[in-house]
């Protein structure tokens, strides 16, 4: 087998030009299986395996020996990844252990990689993939073990002694209809919770136009301008088939439909509306935007079966939603797409985001009362993270809330890493007792995370606010942040999941995703 020195690609056994082009065997690994359908693996699976290579999914944090013996076992060429940033360090860690043990070549692909190619000069980094993987990394298998394999297109690779080599990118897949299905039955056989979860997550469609900076799909456009549209549909014939491979194998009584913006193509969201419920028929939940929501849009969901939208406030604040975040909505726009919503008797579960930059105490606030004001069915709150690439994080950095782009990154449920400058914005007219930087730093961030533990109940209880100071003094309390953390998970878990996914999940189940939830430092 082909086997690689140190934490670069040099082949080191003289028989590999013998065994190239025959099929490569692919460890792919996850971090830790959780409670929420993952795309990006069964996506890798099903490229590697119609590309004529075997596969096996390692759940690492399952068990670590485990993990080594199974890869062992197999004979494994390549550890493969996908990689978000809030795991980046996780899997540096669990990549050099296994390459360690097993001394096979070390691949990461994700949005990680792509906007933080940096990660490349990490200790046992093999080689990145760069975009959308879909014909690379199958390009990448067929040529392993030959020189031809560091041409691959989206591909960088290090090569040792601080040489590397970076080849461009290839377009967008035009047509998604020539992907094959992704393999979910890889992750299933592991996992008995996804398995019988009676909810089932698909995606119709990639990419997404807009330019909000926080989010890396600006980024993403910006790095494939010129090769391909961004906005890119499955058909609806293809799409229903993959939805029945999995649903007539697994319990399935209601899916989520996970497309950054589902429905932007008013004549497929049409289509849909007409086969959907003929061939399907299960109550979904599906992403959009305010300035989607229209009559026609609702009467084409209601129609196709939908129960609830996931649809993004972020910021209460107009400046900090439309300057900061370029949002480009304005408040009674989202007020009255909320309104339509209800009139179609379409569920909302709310999605924002505290402590962005330029953020105060009234701001928070702002978020939580236009939440009230759209009477949201669910209003959830994540922490602002400067992740890598986006042009929130460099606002952040040049406006002095960030001294410097991040080498470690936290979920969007961790605390917040900025700095919040004194202003005369944020703290009125400048008088002898105003705070220092330091005081009011840490006054903000105290509010901050506890105004984000409540914040469900803040939405739905407008008279909580007159004990926001009663509350955030419990949550500075070590036992106090303890419970009000617990207390927060619980009524994620138990709050949104009876009021946006109308079924019932079996016991066993309900109880694993508790400790789950409860105990993993992530929500997925």
């Amino acid at each position: 087998m082909p086997r690689f020195s140190g934490a670069t690609g040099k082949l080191t056994l003289a028989n590999v030009e013998k065994e190239c082009h025959m099929g490569q065997r692919v460890a792919l690994v996850a971090d830790r299986i959780g409670v929420i359908d993952t795309f990006s693996l069964p996506i890798m699976a099903a490229t590697a395996k119609r590309a004529g290579h075997e596969v096996i999914l390692v759940d690492y944090d399952r068990s670590p020996r485990d993990a080594v013996s199974r890869i062992q076992s197999f004979e494994a060429d390549i550890l493969a990844y996908s990689v978000m940033s809030p795991d980046a360090n996780t899997f540096l860690e669990i990549n050099q252990h296994l390459k360690k043990e097993t001394g096979a070549f070390s691949i990461v692909g994700g949005v990680h990689p792509t906007f933080f190619q940096k990660y490349l000069d990490k200790s046992g980094i093999d080689a990145i993939c760069v975009g959308e993987g879909d014909a690379a990394f199958p390009d990448f298998l067929n040529s392993f073990g030959t020189d031809d394999m560091y041409d691959t297109t989206n591909m960088h690779f290090n090569l040792g002694n601080g040489e590397f080599k970076r080849n461009g990118i290839t377009k967008l897949v035009p047509d998604l209809d020539s992907l094959p299905f992704p393999d979910k039955e890889i992750v299933y056989e592991q996992s008995y919770f996804l398995r019988n979860l009676p909810i089932r997550s698909f995606a119709a469609s990639r990419g997404c136009p807009y330019k909000c900076t926080y989010c890396f799909n600006h980024a993403f456009n910006a790095l494939y301008e010129g090769k391909g549209k961004v906005m890119r549909f499955k058909s609806i014939p293809y799409f229903i088939d993959e939805i029945k491979r999995i649903t007539d194998k697994y319990p399935t009584k209601f899916i989520k439909f996970q497309d950054d913006i589902f429905g932007a193509k008013r004549s497929w969201l049409a289509e849909f509306a007409e086969v959907y419920p003929r061939e399907i028929g299960l109550p979904f939940l599906n992403y959009c935007r305010p300035n989607m929501v229209n009559d026609e849009y609702c009467k084409n969901l209601k129609k196709a079966g939908c129960h609830a939208v996931a649809i993004a406030i972020e910021a209460g604040n107009d400046e900090i939603r439309n300057k900061v975040m370029l949002r480009n909505m304005k408040t009674e726009d989202i007020l009255s797409a909320f309104e339509t919503l209800r009139r179609y008797d379409i569920k909302t579960y709310c999605l924002n985001i505290l402590g962005l930059p330029g953020e105060t105490v009234d701001t928070f606030m702002e978020t939580v009362h236009i939440n009230q004001e759209c009477k949201v069915d669910y209003g959830d709150a994540s922490i602002f993270q400067p992740y890598p690439g986006t042009d929130i994080t460099k606002y952040s950095i040049e406006h002095g809330f960030l001294e410097e782009e991040q080498q470690s990154w936290g979920g969007q449920f961790s605390p917040s890493v900025l700095n919040f400058p004194i202003s005369e914005k944020s703290t009125g007219p400048r008088s002898r007792s105003q705070p220092s930087h330091e005081d009011y730093n840490e006054k903000l961030k105290s509010r901050l995370h506890t105004i984000h533990k409540v914040f469900p109940l803040l939405v739905e209880k407008p008279w909580l606010e007159r004990w926001i100071g009663e509350i955030e003094a419990i949550n500075n309390t070590a036992l106090g942040s303890k419970l009000l953390d617990m207390f927060f998970r619980f009524t994620y878990g138990y709050m949104l999941h009876r009021r946006i996914y109308p079924v019932r999940t079996p016991l066993r189940l309900t109880l694993q995703a508790a400790f789950t939830l409860v105990f993993s430092k992530n929500r997925n």
